[in-house]
């Protein structure tokens, strides 16, 4: 951004424009990825500013900025909206002969579906990725596609295919992950474990992950994290475990500027946990008033 603003007019106006509205794009991405909402809109406001300015490779960067901007409109929990701009971007990626922004835009699409419950649409899209995505150009694109259909299994409570599909995007993720996204495995690992009844390995994972989101500063992640250690202990008849982890992850977020309507919910998540009546189900509740909360 601080570049694009100092660049003279030795430079095309119309390409700087472009340049502008592909920057501001992705710092509100950035921004959405922490949870900072309202900036990201403003963001993307800006962006789409620019580019109705701008005549430089009009299509390609109004794909790049829409396929971002459906991310934040899922996470907006704005499922219809977030769809609508994912079908665009990927219409213009085609007519572009984007390989990859149709891969990522594929990807985005099940992700929708996966947190509009509708999880076996977003499996059937997952299924085949080798007819979206070549591995050999694309491998963490691949990598990743492999990975949210492990997700997918794992929400769905098809446990089993996890288990069967985890070795593979293990030795996808060793080649082509970024950091984050080996969180984010670790994470799914520590479900599966559970699943399995290796219930210290769950453990220890779900701790391990709750405290690296913590320390990258993503405050819901690290929330939803708890609340499956939660059921967990729960689950063990682990109370006094439980009441401090709730203690402890209330105090955490007290000291952050987390959105009032996340704080209600983990202060409703302390309260059922102080007085002993967490359940898987209610624990599902919160996540899924916490993922609005985020919105």
């Amino acid at each position: 951004m601080r570049l694009t603003a100092h660049l003279g007019e030795s430079y095309d106006p119309q390409w700087v424009l472009g340049l502008r509205a592909r920057a501001l794009a992705v710092r509100a991405n950035a921004r959405r990825v922490f949870a900072e909402l309202r900036s990201a809109d403003a963001d993307f406001r800006k962006a789409r500013a620019c580019l109705a300015r701008s005549a430089m490779e009009g299509t390609r960067i109004e794909a790049e900025i829409l396929d971002l901007e459906s991310s934040l409109r899922r996470d907006q929990r704005r499922f219809g909206e977030a769809q609508q701009k994912a079908d665009r971007a990927l219409a213009l990626y085609r007519e572009n002969e984007d390989a990859h922004g149709v891969g990522k835009v594929l990807l985005q699409k099940a992700k929708i579906l996966e947190e509009s419950n509708d999880l076996e649409g977003a499996i059937e899209l997952l299924r085949n990725p080798l007819e979206w995505i070549d591995p050999g150009n694309e491998p963490q694109l691949y990598a990743s596609a492999r990975y949210n259909l492990l997700c997918g299994f794992i929400h769905a409570g098809r446990h089993q295919e996890a288990q069967d599909l985890l070795s593979e995007v293990r030795e996808l993720f060793r080649g082509a992950a970024q950091p984050l996204d080996r969180v984010r495995l670790r994470w799914a690992e520590g479900n599966i474990a559970w699943w399995l009844g290796r219930i210290d390995e769950a453990e220890a994972a779900f701790r391990e992950v709750q405290q690296q989101f913590l320390d990258l500063k993503m405050d819901i992640n690290a929330a939803l994290v708890a609340l499956d250690l939660a059921v967990l202990l729960s689950e063990q008849g682990r109370t006094r475990e439980l009441k401090t982890l709730a203690v402890e992850l209330l105090a955490a977020f007290e000291s952050r500027e987390i959105h009032r309507e996340s704080m209600a919910v983990l202060i409703l998540f302390q309260r059922s946990c102080e007085e002993e009546r967490l359940t898987a189900e209610l624990a599902r509740q919160f996540a899924s008033l916490l993922r609005r909360a985020k919105g």
